[in-house]
């Protein structure tokens, strides 16, 4: 081979790194997104209300309540719960972050329950096939139950959803309930199980706080505007919205949860230890900042839908998936978009 020609060898092509989001590396997973080991001490009711504290905020005496319905069940004293609150107030997220210390638990959207013999695969009983028959001692978690309590009557006047809870008696009284499987029926014996029905009965919770406010005209009249949860619902009050009075006299405990204000959205979205904000940072190993403008919009979103913290959640990762893409480089020219400020190294902002 001649001097020329092997000076014509093809150069190595050098491709572009990006530093300042170490996602895009090689081993990003195994380096910078490991899952926390979580320790808690599920015999003791006080270790699991510690462990809620740092992931819900301001619902105190849900997590109390939660921890102690964990623990008896674990100790094999069963119950059956009501959980009344606005959406987004965290009803549901609580035995989320249960289930990651007890994986015996099952949630159930009971807005698409239909009674035994109707059309469909959502029968009330066929959340019980999710159950592994050699462990039975399962937290069945029913979310939106307020849906599937409130009155529905078919051409005949016939209330639907009273028979629907009908079949709900059978389940929490703890007896053989018959359940179709993949590999064909088998009994399910529903004794060791605890039931907690979520929903937030806002139509009721809506007309009691209308019923006490007044408008302050007249001699002495005081002017009273109570919000909607600001009286906390009773048994009464959930027969009153559509809860048969068999499956009420058999709840263990009602608990209460509070809405959260604008100011806690702010502070829960920003600074509590399991916010959204520093679970993405986690995530995806990189700073997330929120100017002030950005953290006001997001809160004040979250807090007029009530969608709750969820709707924050899925704010924050469109706005992060738009900068992701951003700060690749275009396929033809080899240079990266920016949108807003650029991204430093381990660092991005979002405006």
């Amino acid at each position: 081979m001649s001097a020329n020609e092997k000076k014509q060898v093809t150069p190595k092509i050098r491709i572009k790194k990006f530093p300042e989001i170490p996602f895009y590396e090689p081993g990003y997973v195994r380096k910078s997104y490991r899952v926390a080991q979580v320790k808690v001490d599920v015999l003791n009711p006080k270790s699991i209300y510690e462990y809620l504290l740092k992931n819900v905020y301001k619902q105190d005496r849900y997590c109390k309540d939660a921890a102690v319905i964990l623990y008896n069940h674990i100790r094999g004293i069963t119950s059956r719960n009501i959980v009344c609150g606005p959406s987004g107030c965290g009803k549901t997220h609580v035995w989320q972050c249960l289930k990651k210390i007890y994986p015996q638990i099952i949630f159930v959207d009971s807005s698409t329950l239909t009674k035994t013999g109707w059309k469909g695969n959502n029968n009330v009983s066929d959340f019980l096939a999710k159950v592994d028959f050699r462990r039975q001692n399962y937290i069945i978690v029913f979310d939106e139950f307020d849906k599937c309590v409130t009155p529905q009557y078919t051409s005949a006047g016939d209330n639907v959803a009273q028979s629907l809870q009908s079949e709900f008696l059978k389940i929490m009284e703890g007896s053989e309930v018959k359940v179709k499987t993949d590999s064909g029926e088998q009994m399910m014996d529903t004794s060791k199980m605890t039931f907690v029905f979520c929903g937030s009965f806002a139509q009721k919770a809506e007309a009691i706080a209308e019923s006490g406010r007044t408008s302050g005209f007249g001699f002495g009249a005081d002017k009273n505007e109570p919000e909607a949860f600001e009286k906390e619902l009773t048994i009464q009050d959930l027969i009153d919205f559509g809860v048969i009075p068999e499956l009420a006299s058999r709840t263990t405990r009602i608990t209460n949860v509070r809405p959260l204000t604008l100011q806690d959205y702010k502070y829960l979205i920003k600074d509590h230890p399991a916010s959204p904000v520093k679970e993405l940072e986690r995530r995806y190993g990189m700073k997330l900042r929120l100017t002030k403008k950005k953290l006001d919009e997001i809160a004040k979103q979250a807090y007029e839908s009530g969608l709750g913290i969820r709707n924050v959640t899925a704010q924050l990762q469109r706005i992060l998936d738009e900068r992701v893409f951003n700060s690749f480089p275009d396929h033809d020219t080899g240079n990266a978009k920016r949108s807003g400020n650029a991204a430093k190294k381990g660092e991005t902002y979002v405006c």
